[in-house]
């Protein structure tokens, strides 16, 4: 068996204009990497995406390095600078960004097929790298990060790999301890922040892509996992992610989802059934079942079954949060 989502406590998802329309009401996780775009491109669904997206995920965003267009003669950017075009590229995402900017910009470094293999061009590829960030650091006022395979950890030089990593390994035989220790053992010096596990869009392990399930046009779709801790998501995005403490089977046909947690709340529709909810939040035998909403149902053992806790890296004092906020009785 392989990984699933949802063993994941905190996740999340990265899309492009290949994954077309995308219904933003839909998509399940904390967090959306979202293309910006590429050399001097927009991608053609960023706006939609970026304005769809708040509100629903936390945000970040990733611009595909072109590492290739300033050496081709048949494009307008023939004969730019390696450096003057990593600033070109770091201005035009910061164009699409700057009225309304969230979490970090990771630099996606991988093989293109328009470009040379990565391992003929490597000075071409840091110097552009390099430039990027000196000018994208500066308009975001922030340290951001490097998207790239597990096997391109040691093609970078020492001040790249101290950046904030997000990596891709699609090795679902892996977990969160395995994918940092295989990290650091390639010499990267900064945060592995992010394991991208998957492309399939296959959340539950079935061998079915369920991308048009989470509100993609299509069945494909990134899929991943956050390897930081609460404390670091808190830092990127200014807020803690709802960390699920459990999940919950449905035992009953007509057990209802109420706006707040008791049955003087409001009733908004049945719990469905059979079907299963994460638990992000416990208060008076009620469980909030959403991460962003006041949608709460019964936790009487008579109608929902606890199927067990997620995994998640907590440091002592977000355990003791946890405890306090699950047992008043102790205040």
């Amino acid at each position: 068996m392989g990984l699933k989502y949802n063993d994941f406590a905190i996740r999340g998802i990265d899309v492009s204009e290949f994954n077309g329309a995308i219904n933003w009401s839909k998509v399940q996780g904390h967090f959306a990497a979202i293309r910006v775009g590429h050399g001097r491109v927009i991608d053609k669904r960023f706006t939609a995406n970026w304005a769809g997206a708040k509100g629903k995920v936390d945000r970040l965003a990733y611009w595909y390095m072109d590492y290739y267009s300033h050496k081709d003669k048949s494009t307008s950017a023939y004969g730019i600078s390696d450096k003057d075009w990593g600033r070109v590229q770091a201005e035009k995402c910061w164009s699409a960004l700057k009225n309304d900017p969230e979490g970090m910009v990771f630099l996606d470094i991988e093989k293109s097929s328009y470009g040379p293999a990565l391992s003929t061009v490597q000075p071409r590829v840091l110097a552009i790298a390099q430039s990027f960030f000196d000018h994208y650091d500066k308009f975001s006022g922030k340290l951001n990060g490097i998207y790239c395979s597990l096997s391109m950890c040691t093609y970078f030089n020492e001040a790249l790999r101290k950046r904030p990593l997000w990596v891709a390994w699609y090795n679902e035989a892996q977990n969160i301890d395995s994918v940092k220790k295989a990290v650091a053992a390639r010499g990267w010096l900064g945060k592995c922040l992010i394991w991208q596990y998957a492309s399939d869009g296959d959340v539950n392990d079935d061998g079915k892509a369920d991308g048009t399930s989470l509100g993609m046009a299509y069945g494909f779709l990134d899929l991943n996992g956050w390897l930081g801790t609460n404390a670091e998501y808190q830092q990127l995005f200014g807020k803690k992610a709802e960390v699920e403490l459990y999940k919950v089977k449905i035992l009953i046909y007509n057990l209802l989802v109420r706006n707040g947690p008791g049955l003087t709340y409001n009733r908004l529709r049945r719990a469905d059934y059979p079907g299963e909810y994460s638990i992000y939040e416990e208060r008076d035998g009620y469980g909030r079942i959403s991460q962003t909403l006041s949608e709460w149902i019964s936790l009487d053992p008579a109608y929902v079954k606890k199927l067990g806790a997620a995994a998640v890296e907590l440091t002592d004092a977000e355990k003791l949060a946890r405890l306090w906020a699950a047992h008043p009785e102790l205040h």
